[in-house]
């Protein structure tokens, strides 16, 4: 046959891009090097989303930063509604708490007797100090009914009005009509007699007798700076270019900060314009003087006060075409420097994938002793890591499977042991028992049958948990043999609720705290029979048990000695081991609690959850108690 002549032609079948090359059929972008493969990959994953952002990152960034801006200055004027809020609040009660104070209302008291100088110094020292305190009080001026007069400045004196004058002044009525509360105005130049405007507003209050408000004492003024309030919103930028303005019940400027001058005269005389501001509940586009702003505002209250911003649209665009020139650059930065570490990088893949195949390769033919060199802390190095672990666990699978086996057995001999030892003990006591009831001592015979029942319950077959009512049968038991040892010294008694006992407990909580008052609350001779007493209740979502005694009881330091004293220092060691077995399972709030009064007794309270199955018990103690 004759050579057919060379060819190569692309061809699409099934969907797919083929290239034909001497009549062999090969995909277009099958590469036999995973080198090569990489490096299209990796150009392909940063050219198609910079191409995507380009095409979209004018319209995203624009949304993304308006409703930043939005969301910035929405906050920031909350932020900045608070803090002035927090300083109009702090001035209403400082003129509450002058109203209030005993000396100046004794000053200002028609019936009283005239006061004597050192009461009109300690009201004139109080009023000093407060004035001193805060930095932002301009002038104090308080007018009694009785005559008295009283004013302070900070910065210079000012001739005030006379009380009789100030009685049909707008200010004087709108304080008066509040009875008592604080009312702010706009300006102080009322209460002055040259009627200048300062740099201030005013809170006043009408003062009335703690004892009868319908008893009027007088009125108090007091100024408050505006630049404490412009002080507020100085630092505070939005977008980088933002007018604050703060305004008062009255549609008044307070304080402002603000870069257009012709933004400062249309609010004070656009009385529409301020209406619209302070009903909108969002950031809205407003139109002002030809300019279009983003406008927020938020109510300082309870004074119908406002505070509001107007950020410049054009300050916004202006940002975001800075983004959008930044983006673009790094974006182009980016596509050239993965171009150029594209090869690098493919090529520091393939070669440790390559070492790990080989290894593996050897691995497979059943040579064991493999190790790949880790150059890497990377996925790949991490693999290698992991491989090498594998190969050096599989060479110590056959010892440690016969250590395993070992100490299985000696863990089940181990196991056997303490099974027989119980039953031992149990097998001999059964026979003291019955050997004390055939020779007619029945008192023997009881406590040997508490002892055993101690001991089984105490061992309860290797679990560290029981129900209340073995626990309380165990204590039953443990109380019976002491108290044959000891049988004048108390009476046990027992109060426990009849629905608790099958609850899940501690093991081994109440004995340690038994033993204790049994041997040291009713060891010196007392004239009064000893009592003992155990009670258990439910109390909401937990158990509390309380032991109590009438013994001679302990001093507060002795009884926190117990619970925190290390064991080095002796004495009370079961107490501490219960304190720390509730913390160390249920936590802190669980811990011992004793009351304790020389010579009247002593009262243990523990408090564990209600747990009301192994299950439960079992979760509990996996999870760690808490």
């Amino acid at each position: 046959m004759p050579k057919q002549p060379f060819a190569c032609y692309l061809k699409f079948h099934n969907g797919s891009c083929l290239i034909i090359v001497r009549n062999e059929v090969q995909p277009l972008f099958s590469f036999r090097k995973l080198q090569n493969r990489l490096f299209l990959y990796f150009l392909l994953l940063v050219l198609i989303p910079l191409i995507t952002l380009g095409c979209f990152s004018y319209l995203m960034a624009t949304r993304f930063l308006e409703e930043d801006t939005v969301h910035s200055q929405e906050q920031t004027m909350t932020l900045i509604a608070g803090n002035i809020g927090m300083l109009l609040n702090d001035a209403a009660d400082i003129t509450s708490y002058i109203a209030n104070n005993e000396s100046l209302r004794l000053l200002l008291d028609p019936a009283s007797e005239p006061a004597p100088s050192n009461g009109t110094n300690a009201a004139a020292a109080y009023l000093d100090n407060i004035n001193k305190a805060k930095s932002y009080i301009t002038f104090l001026v308080i007018y009694g009914e009785n005559g008295f007069v009283y004013r302070d400045f900070s910065q210079f004196f000012r001739e005030i009005v006379p009380y009789s004058d100030l009685l049909e002044s707008p200010v004087y009525i709108a304080t008066a009509s509040k009875d008592g509360d604080a009312h702010w105005t706009f300006s102080s130049a009322p209460i002055f007699s040259f009627g200048h405007s300062y740099n201030e507003i005013m809170i006043g209050r009408r003062l009335v007798d703690i004892y009868d408000r319908d008893q009027k004492l007088g009125m108090l003024f007091m100024g408050v700076d505006r630049d404490a309030i412009a002080h507020i919103i100085e630092p505070i930028q939005i977008a980088g270019s933002t007018n604050i303005f703060v305004f008062d019940g009255n549609y008044n400027i307070v304080a402002g900060k603000h870069e257009d001058e012709d933004l400062n005269t249309a609010l004070e005389d656009d009385l529409k314009l301020k209406e619209e501001l302070f009903q909108a509940a969002k950031p809205i586009e407003l139109q002002i003087g030809g300019k279009s702003y983003l406008a927020s505002s938020a109510r300082i209250d309870p004074y119908e006060w406002h505070a509001v911003s107007l950020t410049p649209i054009s300050v916004i665009k202006q940002q975001h075409g800075i983004m959008l020139k930044v983006t673009l650059a790094l974006a182009i930065v980016l596509l050239i420097t993965v171009g150029l570490i594209s090869a690098w990088l493919s090529k520091s893949i393939t070669s440790p994938i390559k070492k790990l195949l080989k290894s593996m390769s050897n691995f497979k033919r059943g040579d064991f002793n493999q190790n790949v060199e880790v150059a890497s802390r990377d996925e790949i190095g991490l693999l290698s890591q992991k491989y090498n672990e594998m190969v050096s666990e599989t060479n110590d699978l056959i010892q440690k499977v016969y250590v395993s086996q070992t100490h299985q057995k000696m863990i089940e001999l181990k196991t056997l042991q303490t099974q027989i030892q119980p039953h031992f003990l149990y097998n001999t006591l059964d026979f003291i028992f019955l050997n004390s009831k055939m020779n007619g001592d029945e008192e023997t015979a009881k406590v040997v049958q508490s002892l055993s029942e101690l001991f089984r319950l105490s061992l309860n077959r290797g679990k560290d948990y029981y129900t209340v009512n073995q626990e309380m049968n165990q204590i039953k038991a443990y109380i019976h043999i002491q108290h044959a040892r000891f049988p004048n010294r108390f009476r046990p008694e027992y109060d426990v609720d009849t629905g608790i006992g099958g609850y899940y407990t501690m093991k081994l909580l109440l004995q340690p705290i038994v033993e204790n008052a049994i041997l040291h609350a009713f060891h010196l001779p007392s004239n009064r029979n000893g009592i003992l007493r155990i009670s258990a209740r439910r109390e909401g979502d937990g158990l509390v048990f309380e032991v109590r005694d009438n013994g001679c009881g302990m001093g507060s330091e002795q009884a926190k000695q117990l619970l925190e004293a290390p064991a080095s220092a002796g004495g009370g060691y079961g107490i501490r081991n219960v304190n720390e077995r509730l913390t160390m399972m249920f936590g802190k709030p669980f811990g011992l609690q004793i009351d304790s009064e020389l010579g009247q007794g002593t009262r243990v309270i523990l408090k564990i959850p209600l747990i009301e199955s192994e299950q439960d018990w079992r979760l509990l103690y996996e999870n760690h108690g808490h």
